[in-house]
């Protein structure tokens, strides 16, 4: 798996095929990077699909260092030019940070404006999240909608995790479903989700992704009740609720083949993904023989990622490895004419 850039469009190549993506954005053209290696090449496609805060250094001899997942952007500038340092680097300068290409003091490029919130309501909001890459209705490739969980916590505002940047290089905006705690009841909340899809869509969007962590994922499924709302849809960890991990989960298991019972999408691909240990997954072997059995046939395609061998617990969807080593699989079975039909 690899990142490439040629001819100012980024290009995702996984198992042998290739993925152009939409316009342009410094950051993404691998061909600017100077004194650049294929080790450095390697480095800096790690880094585009990491997480922000993050930072990019190269030194004058192809040395390189990385930082992301850090409290902030200073703290991530300080560890890159340590690690590139570490590595032997001369000279070592920061190259990129967060989406800007800041190499030897050169100025961001103008990139398109990120807007505020599309789409509003009591309790919920559809939101471009800043920190991805902004292309806009006409231009994107489509769209990726990222419904974060219910938990003990209020969610709003949480980054999407590191597998949506694969789709986000390659040409797709990125907007968070956000939903206020004491309106997130989950009927209530798919409801604003199916009328939030179909409004995108008519803004112009020309394939619509609904991706989603536990409760968002629980939703982003109750989607494949109604066809053309989703083009694709990639529930991770689904669940009802998220406050306890007791007699919740072992309620889960039948309404959630209800879901897969109701599904009526045929033209929409959905890659369910679980992890061991995780306590509001009850029989892990019978979710999987009811998806296959039950939910894709009301499907176009259908993707199983189960309980990987490195991942464990409800929320390992998030790590930077899992995005690493699945979000091309991810990204090529949304787009590929024959999706895979493995990781």
């Amino acid at each position: 798996m690899r990142l490439a850039i040629a001819m100012g469009f980024a290009v995702l190549v996984w198992a042998g095929a290739t993925v152009a993506a939409g316009p342009a954005f410094p950051i993404l053209d691998e061909a600017g990077i100077p004194h650049a290696t294929a080790k450095t090449r390697a480095g800096y496609a790690e880094f585009l699909v990491s997480g922000l805060p993050r930072a990019f250094a190269v030194g004058s001899d192809g040395s390189f260092g990385g930082s992301w997942g850090q409290g902030s952007l200073e703290v991530a500038r300080a560890k890159a030019l340590e690690n590139c340092s570490k590595a032997g680097g001369i000279g070592c300068a920061i190259y990129a940070e967060n989406l800007d290409v800041v190499w030897l003091g050169e100025r961001p490029a103008q990139a398109p404006a990120v807007p505020d919130a599309l789409i509003s309501g009591t309790g919920y909001a559809f939101v471009p999240d800043p920190r991805f890459l902004w292309h806009g209705p006409q231009a994107a490739r489509g769209i990726v909608v990222w419904s974060h969980g219910k938990g003990k916590t209020d969610e709003r505002g949480e980054q999407p995790p590191s597998y949506t940047r694969w789709f986000n290089n390659a040409g797709f905006d990125v907007v968070r479903f956000d939903r206020a705690m004491e309106w997130d009841d989950k009927e209530r909340a798919a409801q604003w989700l199916r009328d939030g899809l179909a409004a995108l869509r008519a803004r112009g969007w020309r394939m619509v992704v609904a991706a989603g962590q536990s409760r968002g994922a629980w939703n982003s499924l109750q989607m494949l009740d109604t066809p053309g709302l989703a083009d694709v849809v990639i529930a991770v960890s689904p669940a009802a609720q998220g406050t306890d991990a007791g007699n919740i989960a072992l309620r889960q298991g039948p309404e959630l083949y209800t879901i897969a019972q109701r599904a009526h999408a045929p033209q929409t691909r959905v890659a369910f993904v679980q992890f061991a240990h995780d306590p509001y997954s009850d029989n892990q072997d019978e979710r999987v023989d009811r998806f296959r059995n039950i939910l894709f046939h009301g499907v176009a395609a259908g993707l199983i990622i189960d309980r990987p061998d490195g991942f464990s617990g409800h929320g390992a969807g998030f790590s930077s490895e899992f995005g690493l080593k699945y979000g091309s699989c991810l990204l090529h079975f949304a787009l590929d004419a024959t999706p895979p039909k493995a990781c």
